[in-house]
This record gives structure tokens, sequence and C-alpha cells, in this order.
């Protein structure tokens, strides 16, 4: 689902989970293009995990570098994606940088 917030949250197996937009769409070195970074964390928990969707693509492969609204329903799949790549967001410590297929497998 489509929202032009720019943080709400997501329940994930009982728990919420908050997310904000941290990140549009910008362009980096080489002609390519990162996607939009959203930084998640649990409810009354301070670890934050910061998830990086890649770009979408237009049809003729290029990126789309519009403005992106979040898909709530792709954060959703972030938390799952990354507590299973090692996101402990109950620890204590800085921040972790993930990379995710906001679509899942």
């Amino acid at each position: 689902m489509q929202t032009r917030n720019t943080s709400g949250t997501v329940e994930v197996d009982g728990d919420i989970y908050h997310w904000e937009l941290r990140r549009q769409p910008r362009p980096t070195t080489g002609g390519q293009w990162e996607g939009v970074a959203v930084t998640l964390r649990l409810q009354d928990f301070k670890r934050e995990a910061v998830v990086q969707f890649p770009p979408p693509l237009r049809p003729n492969g290029r990126p789309d570098t519009e403005k992106q609204f979040v898909n709530t329903d792709h954060v959703r799949n972030a938390v799952a994606a990354v507590i299973e790549a090692g996101w402990d967001p109950t620890s204590r410590g800085k921040a972790v940088a993930f990379d995710v297929d906001a679509h899942g497998h």
C-alpha cells in the first residue's frame, strides 16, 4: 500500500515497528542510482536499521528518479528481511544499513 506519509508504523508478528523516510532516490558515481532509504526501529527501542531499496526502474531500464512514495507492504517485508539478515532491534549500538529487494521472494 502506497502512502504519502514520510513516517508511520507497521505491525510484524504482533510487534510495532516505526519507519521513517530517510532519503529519496539520488544519483551516485558512475551513473548509478540509490533508491529510497527508510529507517526502522522497534517501538520502545532505539536501535535503528537503515533499509535501502533498489531504485524502481522504468520500462526502458533507466531508474525512475521521481519522488517515491513509501509502500508499507515493502516496509513490512523489509523488517522480516533485516531481522533475518542479523538486525537485533532490541540490542544497543549504532544503526545498521541493509540493502533489500523491496518486493520480497
